[in-house]
């Protein structure tokens, strides 16, 4: 308390008192004293004059609190009796609000000062106990109008959880609603606030309760394929292919960012891959496990969750979903064929046949593209990855490509998940092959993922190069604008496959060549910091933001491809502005997650981009944690408009 208390002094000089200052200082304090039933009061002595008032000031204020809490506790018996607060709460507030309360009308005498015997200046203050009262009042005022503004706040941060998890809801990343309605309901709980849902108020924790539980019941996994994976000469494993939708109004959607854990024979928790466009999998350790329980996650750890709602849940959001257990049964008759699913996005497929059939731009040359030749190459490729031969179809890809190649396998323990169902779309000289779904796994790390990998065909038949597609959600955000043209929808949609899988593979010759010398770059790192306060752990978590040079960013980027086992990026929630002209010049935001071995993080990535040439060039990369609206952000028409 003493050390907060410091800000609250109000130092003074003080002028040499005369014997006869000091005589009368010293009958003022006897009187004072004497007259302790209204005065509060405290003496100290020191080598310097401030030193003996700030003690001195220090003791008193260290009384005030105590008749503070005094009068505290006669307020609150007589609002305890109505049920209005709790006492514990409220005095716990209090005491925090008095440090920000001046403390003032106090008087100061000096009573004593250095002699030859005396060495110490001697310091007495005092208040009027009426004062005391009036100090108290206007904690209480502070307190009232922190409490409602507090109040509105986590009001606020109700809805506005609950609002994102509905929009989660409609674009299937059910992961993220989970996540956003269990952050609502732990912050509604113990409290009056309502949300409106048809036409009537509900409590909110009673209602976003019910969402979770009702959206849990709507997911249905389904094992499809089962597989013997060899260990090594002595061991297999036991993966289980899983279908994972969401039932809604009798329509079956492909789930994606959902997680999970089970229980792989060995491990109680293990962790299984984020599930992208309802694939998931199963990795059990023994051949005779016939049914596994699979345990939907809905709370977070620290990176995925903000600080105040982490410490919520910690003491009081252990809420237990019974709809989060889904019982996984493997027939033996899956065992016995083990037949790979094929692995497709249904609407992906229509988009793509859709743009197959529009007309490609005439600044491209007309390519014949030899899809027969394409195919027999890529499924050549996929038995590589499968065997782990990865040389025998070195002649198939250029040095780039078979670079990128090799850090692709490379990229935790790689595997390919079902059987591809190819799709090729010509795009100019370049024949996209969509796509093999394929498994990373990272050793002593739990995180799991898995991504759609699209190799790109040049016109001699050569991977020149390859990229972790968009989900499902980004992709059709981006292909189902009809009112842009075929090949800018293909242009940002390759641009953005590029940059994420960049980061994954560690590719910064390629962020080095796309970003302009003179790029704005603005990163963004979240901080937690503890500190200790009456025995208590105190977590706050801020931002904070760096304007980096091109060179400075690239230096960075270094040292994290350098030291961290593995980046990945995936994008959702997108969206777009092109320059009113036309031009390919383009405003992008997309919610980012971030993970790696060593951080994590959730934000909003900004970037302008200009994909008016063979490659892309970045102007402005701009990282923030909170949503903000595009126009708010960069208005292209003021700069390219016309």
């Amino acid at each position: 308390m003493k050390k907060l208390l410091l800000p609250l002094i109000l130092f003074l000089t003080f002028v040499s008192a005369s014997a006869q200052d000091m005589k009368q200082a010293r009958t003022i304090m006897q009187q004072v004293q004497a007259a302790s039933d209204q005065y509060l009061f405290a003496s100290a002595s020191a080598d310097s004059l401030d030193q003996a008032k700030t003690s001195a000031v220090h003791q008193l204020a260290g009384q005030i609190m105590t008749n503070v809490q005094s009068y505290s506790k006669y307020d609150l018996t007589h609002r305890m009796e109505s049920g209005e607060i709790d006492e514990t709460v409220l005095f716990e507030q209090v005491s925090e609000t008095f440090t920000n309360v001046r403390l003032t009308d106090y008087q100061t005498l000096v009573v004593g000062k250095p002699e030859r015997r005396n060495k110490k200046y001697t310091v007495f203050v005092y208040i009027d106990k009426g004062k005391v009262k009036e100090i108290y009042d206007e904690i209480m005022e502070r307190e009232k109008e922190a409490r409602k503004e507090k109040e509105e706040k986590l009001a606020s941060d109700v809805h506005h959880y609950y609002s994102e998890g509905c929009k989660a809801v409609k674009d299937v990343r059910i992961g993220d609603a989970l996540k956003y309605w269990y952050w609502s309901y732990v912050l509604s709980l113990g409290t009056n606030i309502t949300i409106e849902q048809g036409g009537r108020k509900e409590p909110a924790a009673r209602l976003v309760e019910t969402q979770i539980e009702n959206l849990m019941n709507a997911i249905r996994v389904t094992p499809v394929a089962y597989q013997q994976v060899p260990i090594n000469d002595f061991q297999n494993k036991y993966k289980v292919i899983l279908n994972i939708e969401f039932v809604d109004r009798g329509m079956a959607k492909k789930v994606t960012n959902l997680d999970y854990t089970y229980n792989d024979g060995i491990t109680s928790d293990q962790g299984g891959p984020r599930v992208r466009d309802g694939v998931g999998t199963l990795d059990l350790q023994y051949e005779d496990i016939d049914e596994v329980d699979l345990y939907i996650t809905y709370r977070y750890d620290e990176s995925e969750t903000p600080t105040d709602i982490y410490e919520i849940i910690k003491t009081k959001g252990n809420k237990t979903f019974a709809a989060a257990t889904k019982r996984v049964v493997i027939p033996d008759s899956l065992r016995e064929n083990s037949i790979e699913p094929v692995v497709e996005s249904a609407e992906e497929s229509q988009l793509i046949d859709t743009l197959a059939a529009e007309p490609t731009s005439e600044k491209y040359e007309t390519v014949a593209h030899d899809h027969e030749e394409i195919l027999k190459r890529i499924q050549a490729i996929e038995l590589a990855i499968r065997t782990k031969e990865y040389a025998s179809v070195k002649d198939y890809f250029t040095d780039e490509g078979y670079d990128s190649f090799n850090k692709l396998v490379k990229y935790g323990k790689a595997s390919i998940i079902g059987k591809p169902q190819y799709r090729l779309l010509d795009f100019g000289p370049i024949t996209l092959c969509r796509s093999i779904t394929m498994q990373f796994s990272f050793l002593n790390n739990k995180k799991q993922f898995i991504e759609d990998v699209t190799f790109r065909f040049n016109a001699d038949n050569l991977v020149e190069s390859l990229a972790f597609t968009l989900s499902d959600v980004a992709e059709s955000d981006i292909l189902g604008k009809g009112n842009w043209d075929r090949d800018s929808r293909l242009l940002l949609m390759s641009f953005l496959e590029d940059y994420q899988t960049a980061y994954a593979l560690g590719r910064i010759d390629y962020l080095e060549r796309i970003f302009s010398e003179q790029a704005l770059i603005i990163v963004g790192n979240k901080l937690m910091q503890r500190k200790m306060d009456n025995d208590r752990i105190i977590i706050t978590e801020s931002v904070k933001y760096d304007t980096l040079s091109k060179v400075q960013y690239m230096r960075r980027l270094r040292e994290h491809f350098g030291r961290k086992k593995y980046i990945n990026l995936n994008f959702t929630e997108t969206d777009f502005e092109r320059a009113s002209n036309g031009k390919n010049f383009y405003g992008i935001r997309v919610r980012q997650e971030y993970f790696s071995d060593t951080y994590g993080d959730v934000g909003y990535l900004f970037l302008l981009v200009d994909l008016r040439f063979n490659e892309p060039i970045i102007h402005v990369r701009a990282w923030q944690n909170d949503k903000l609206p595009m126009e708010d952000l960069f208005d292209l028409s003021d700069l390219w408009g016309g």
